[in-house]
Order: structure tokens, then C-alpha cells, then sequence
């Protein structure tokens, strides 16, 4: 990698994005980020989670200092970015990396303002100012639900699509492979914590809302039994240091083909119900668990209140990551070729990932007193 390259970096303030800033950052110390936010948004905000990951990385967390920051007026809805292409050519950026998106599931107008409008923004702005390539990061699940391996190509349209947000990332990878760009879209599939010591920086989304939902109704009073969705399908994880290695690695280069599915190998990651299993097994300890292959199959009307809204919360997530998801995984595999270190996620990995959710949680750290009174009261 050549010194003193110029990215301009979407959503650094985000998960994904601070994660990318950190080990581009850690790679290559003359490297400098132009980064975008919202107006208003502190320095520090961005900068602290960047400079702490840094540190994790056993690098100075003063290197967050290269990232600058510049302030956009409106996100979103953006109709252009003219007005940056000055900033953008005296910064002289010669890539970027796209990582800002809407999550949310529910919103179908910020979905397609961000995702596919900001995407389509950025695109007319990359090629104006001259970009060298665009680097998008979508998500695994945007081929929707397909039978047979998800490619490593652009996707037809599904049977169906999970949410908005899966269908918006698919119509943004279109828009980035049409755009006369050199490319690179990588596909990460759940992001958890890192696999060795569980840090974890980012939002409750995913698995990590599962968790959340259980904090706050199962973890009030103990639950005699538990009426669990937990299909014995493999659930895709892919902890934050996978993620950042192969993000490295493809972002180095070179690929035989310009799009990557970073996902596990789902002869070792576990399947939702052992993700039940070993949170029961480490917090709840219920008398008896009833597992669900589907969602059709629970009595929702007879189960507890608690746990009927935690299926309400979590019902899209758990579908998600309770679909038998096969990846083509030919991009990944090259790279680990070439040198990849890619740690899998197993269930001792995510356990370690877990633990540290129960550990900083009070809420759950007080249930464990209760729980452990109503556990000698039924016995």
C-alpha cells in the first residue's frame, strides 16, 4: 500500500465504518480520512470509538487524529454533493468507502433516501472528482430469499425480501457496479464482538438485540419455562476481527472478481438454538425449554407476555439468522489463500462475546440474586 492515500470514508461514525477507519489507519500510518457528518455531531463522538479501537489494535490511539472530519447539512434526504467537490479535490481524494446506510427496518422513505440515494449521490460525486475506486459495504442478505447458494455477482430480484432495508442494498449494489467505477462490494453477514475478548462498540441490532430483548423481559423474573424460536439451521456470524481482516485483505488486493460475501463457515458457527442453549445455560436456567423449528408452530396466545413481546421485537432478526443461508464463498477463500487470517465464529467464540453482554449488564447482574431464590423456591 503506497503512503498518504486519501479515503473518503461514509459512516465512520458508525459500527462498520469506525471499525474500517481503525485498521486502515492502523495499516498504513500515512493514510488520512476525510470523514462526513451530520452537523452538529461532536468531535469526539467520531473520534473516540476510532481512537479506542486503535488502542485494542495495540496501535496510538492518536492516529484518530487523521481522520477529519466534514460536515454535511442535510443526511437525508441529499439530492447532490456538489458543494463538497471542492473540499474533496484540496483533500485529494482518490477513493471511497462507502459505508453509511439506514437500518432501519420499518422506514421505508429513509431506507431508499440513504441507501439508495445517497449511494446514487455519491457515485455522480465519485466520478466527478475523479475517484481511483468505490468500495461498498452492503450486506449478505441482499439477494433476499433465494434458493441455492447466494453469489458472488449481482442479484436478480428474490422470491421475497426480508425487510426494505435487504431490497435497498441490493438496488445500491446495482447502482455501484453500473457506474463506470472500478469497484468493490464486500457482503458481511452478522457482525458480533471480537472472537477473542467480545468488545463490542456498536448498536443493539442483530444478535445483539436478541440479547437486549432478553435483558429487558426475561431478566425481570425468572421464567419457569421457555418458549424459544430456535431453528437447529446454522446462523451466520462474523466477528468484528473477521470482518476487519478480510475487509483488509480485499481492500489490498488483488481479486479475481470485485464482489465478497464475509460470512462463516456454517460447519462451525452455531445454530440459533445453541445460541439459546448456552444464554439459558449462563442466565436463565428455566426448569424446561420448548424450542420452535418455526415461527407458525409457537402458541403465541399462550405463552407469558414477556416472552410473546420478545418475539414481537426479535421476529425479524430471528428469521433472518434462522434461514438455512448458503453463501458462495470462491472471493474469501482466495484471500485466505493468499494469507487471511479469518477467525470462525464457533460457540466458544460467541460465548466469549455473550459473557461480556452479561457481564456489563446490571440489569442482568441483579436478575442472577432473584433468579437464584425462585430456582431454591421450585426445587
Amino acid at each position: 500500500m503506497r503512503p498518504g492515500r486519501r479515503i473518503l470514508l461514509t459512516g465512520a461514525s458508525g459500527y462498520l465504518g469506525g471499525l474500517i477507519a481503525a485498521s486502515l489507519l492502523a495499516a498504513d500510518p500515512g493514510l488520512r480520512i476525510l470523514a462526513p457528518v451530520r452537523a452538529g455531531r461532536d468531535r469526539d463522538a467520531v473520534l473516540h470509538p476510532i481512537a479506542a479501537e486503535l488502542a485494542a489494535l495495540a496501535n496510538d490511539p492518536a492516529a484518530a487524529a487523521q481522520v477529519e472530519r466534514i460536515q454535511l447539512e442535510a443526511l437525508p434526504p441529499l439530492a447532490s454533493l456538489a458543494d463538497l467537490d471542492a473540499a474533496l479535490l484540496a483533500f485529494e481524494v482518490d477513493e471511497v468507502v462507502h459505508c453509511a446506510a439506514c437500518l432501519d427496518y420499518f422506514d421505508r422513505e429513509a431506507l431508499q433516501a440513504v441507501n439508495v440515494g445517497l449511494t446514487a449521490a455519491l457515485l455522480d460525486q465519485a466520478r466527478r472528482v475523479g475517484v481511483k475506486r468505490f468500495v461498498h459495504v452492503s450486506t449478505a442478505f441482499s439477494s433476499g430469499y433465494v434458493d441455492g447458494d447466494v453469489p458472488e455477482a449481482l442479484h436478480a430480484e428474490p422470491q421475497a425480501d426480508p425487510t426494505d432495508y435487504t431490497l435497498t442494498k441490493r438496488a445500491a449494489e446495482h447502482l455501484v457496479a453500473a457506474s463506470g467505477l472500478p469497484y468493490l462490494i464486500l457482503r458481511p453477514s452478522i457482525v458480533i464482538g471480537h472472537s477473542r475478548d467480545g468488545r463490542y462498540s456498536g448498536k443493539r441490532y442483530g444478535l445483539y438485540q436478541l440479547w437486549s430483548g432478553i435483558e429487558r423481559l426475561l431478566c425481570r423474573e425468572w421464567h419457569d419455562t421457555i418458549h424459544a424460536y430456535a431453528p437447529s439451521q446454522p446462523a451466520n456470524l462474523v466477528h468484528q476481527d473477521a470482518f476487519q481482516a478480510a475487509f483488509m485483505a480485499a481492500w489490498a488486493g488483488p481479486l479475481d472478481q470485485p464482489i465478497v460475501n464475509i460470512v462463516s463457515d456454517d460447519r462451525q458457527t452455531p445454530s440459533v438454538r445453541d445460541l439459546w442453549e448456552i444464554w439459558l445455560a449462563a442466565c436463565n436456567r428455566p426448569r424446561q425449554t420448548i424450542y420452535y423449528e418455526d415461527m407458525e408452530s409457537i402458541p403465541t396466545r399462550e405463552i407469558p407476555p414477556a416472552q410473546r413481546a420478545l418475539l414481537g421485537l426479535a421476529s425479524v432478526n430471528l428469521q433472518i439468522i434462522g434461514r438455512r443461508w448458503r453463501f458462495e464463498t470462491g472471493a474469501l477463500q482466495q484471500l485466505q489463500a493468499a494469507g487471511l487470517v479469518f477467525p470462525q465464529a464457533t460457540l466458544a467464540s460467541v460465548a466469549i462475546c455473550q459473557q461480556r453482554v452479561i457481564d456489563n449488564s446490571a440489569a442482568i447482574q441483579k436478575f442472577f440474586a432473584k433468579r437464584d431464590s425462585a430456582l431454591v423456591a421450585a426445587q
